[in-house]
């Protein structure tokens, strides 16, 4: 009987895979969106929080496939986030009579 590679025995289900990526890649999406919208300083802070999450993920998970899909993914919830959010500022900052035009 061969003997298997240590790494192989303790592999992780596809699907747990999948729900850690896209975990990780939500939070980290939102943290670049925070990051991009905010004016202050303290818009440093969420980028080194995402930082500290691309660190944990990639030290988590080495292989290529789920690396190349976790950046991927970010930057999916990323322009989410974005378009949502300005979704949300244009609605609330805009005058409505500005956005229905008069008849």
């Amino acid at each position: 009987m061969a003997m298997k590679d240590p790494s192989e025995q303790f592999e992780e289900p596809k699907w747990k895979t999948a729900i850690w990526v896209i975990l990780y890649a939500a939070a980290s999406g939102v943290l670049l969106g925070l990051f991009s919208i905010l004016t202050a300083v303290v818009k440093f802070i969420f980028s080194l929080l995402a930082l500290f999450l691309v660190l944990r993920f990639f030290k988590r998970y080495e292989r290529w496939g789920a690396r190349g899909a976790f950046i991927a993914t970010a930057l999916v919830f990323f322009f989410i986030f974005l378009v949502c959010y300005s979704a949300y500022f244009y609605m609330t900052t805009n005058d409505p009579s500005v956005a229905s035009p008069s008849v």
